[in-house]
């Protein structure tokens, strides 16, 4: 098959993030299955127009915001003979190529914006934002879809999606599991990009209740964000009194994230919603069970009281959870577990065959049946 991605960003973008390492573990394998594939994404600084990445053709047109017209202008007229099938991820905003592509069309959404305007966006463009999701979403109704979530795959049936509607198994490369012990205090750690959206201020009220009640512990923040919100969150920390039990770490290699999670106890999680939620998996994979808001795709990731614990959206709550965990050492050793299991069996050779038949499916005009809602 000869197949276009189009996304907004590419692996080697310096913001790029879960979305876009699971689109490229999918399109490489795809080129070692034997399928052409090109992905058009936008330029950064420092980055060529073009280049082979795995097997993968990149070409860069545009930046962030304009890529989607840059497309538009790139493609249109010209898919039809070069490629079978064209995937329209949407990250924010979508590409709308069922009205101009010419050729099948898959819709490739690991999760709905809603809620993530308020805290990404200021007013008016937030309220902008979220009263147009649903409505430019519309052009995709009759569009095979692949997402990464039930949630996900809910939000889209809610829309008046018709078309299939395929949950891709998520992606897990194998890993090095670091044998190192756990940390002698309870030790919490986020892993993720630091953004309003994800919460990471929550995370630190749940700690400073977690102190006030547990007493020693300690708390890493790994990974990086706009200097506003980092600002943001020193100062929350400074105001709790817990300055001298919180890392904020910066971004880490892939070994030392990964050494980190295994000593850690607990992963937090209090995003407003996510597609999965990756750090979860390679967390769990570590042997360290996650606490997480109940919303979507949180939900997904971890199987309450199984894999981890889910609680209400509040610091009040996950504090609970923290204690709950920290003092019950039978539990604890289950979730752990259990989280190790559950971790062990995702892989991308399994999304990416399931992507595979999604994409054939649409090149041969087939159609699976509609699953119930």
């Amino acid at each position: 098959m000869r197949v276009l991605f189009l996304s907004w960003r590419d692996p080697r973008n310096p913001k790029a993030g879960g979305a876009e390492l699971f689109t490229h573990e999918m399109a490489r394998r795809m080129v070692a299955a034997g399928d052409t594939v090109e992905w058009f994404v936008a330029g950064f600084p420092g980055a060529a127009a073009e280049e082979l990445i795995d097997g993968v053709r990149i070409v860069r047109r545009g930046k962030q915001w304009s890529v989607h017209t840059a497309a538009a202008r790139h493609y249109r007229g010209r898919l039809q003979g070069r490629f079978d099938v064209v995937v329209d991820e949407v990250n924010t905003i979508p590409f709308f190529t069922p009205l101009w592509a010419g050729i099948p069309s898959v819709l490739l959404i690991y999760q709905l914006a809603r809620e993530v305007w308020w805290y990404e966006s200021s007013l008016p463009l937030s309220a902008v934002g979220y009263a147009a999701e649903p409505l430019y979403l519309r052009v995709y109704r009759r569009t095979p879809s692949a997402t990464i979530s039930q949630s996900t795959a809910d939000d889209l049936r809610r829309l008046g999606f018709s078309a299939p509607i395929t949950v891709l198994p998520i992606g897990l490369e194998p890993m090095t599991i670091p044998n190192v012990p756990k940390e002698e205090q309870p030790t919490f750690i986020y892993v993720g990009r630091m953004a309003p959206s994800k919460r990471v201020h929550d995370i630190v009220e749940a700690f400073a209740l977690f102190k006030q009640r547990i007493g020693s512990a300690r708390l890493w923040l790994v990974g990086d964000g706009p200097e506003r919100y980092l600002a943001r969150l020193r100062a929350l920390i400074d105001q709790h009194g817990v300055r001298d039990s919180v890392d904020m770490l910066g971004r880490l290699s892939t070994d030392a994230k990964h050494e980190r999670m295994a000593r850690a106890h607990v992963l937090l999680m209090a995003s407003v919603r996510e597609g999965w939620g990756l750090s979860i998996a390679e967390a769990g994979a570590c042997g360290t069970p996650a606490i997480v808001y109940d919303v979507p795709g949180l939900r997904d990731a971890v199987r309450d009281r199984r894999t981890g614990l889910v609680v209400r959206p509040s610091p009040r709550y996950m504090a609970d959870a923290m204690v709950e965990m920290s003092s019950d050492s039978d539990l604890y050793a289950r979730l752990a577990a259990e989280a190790a299991r559950w971790s062990a069996e995702f892989s991308f050779d399994a999304a990416a065959l399931e992507m595979r038949s999604v994409i054939a499916d649409a090149a041969a005009g087939a159609a699976k049946p509609v699953p119930a809602p």
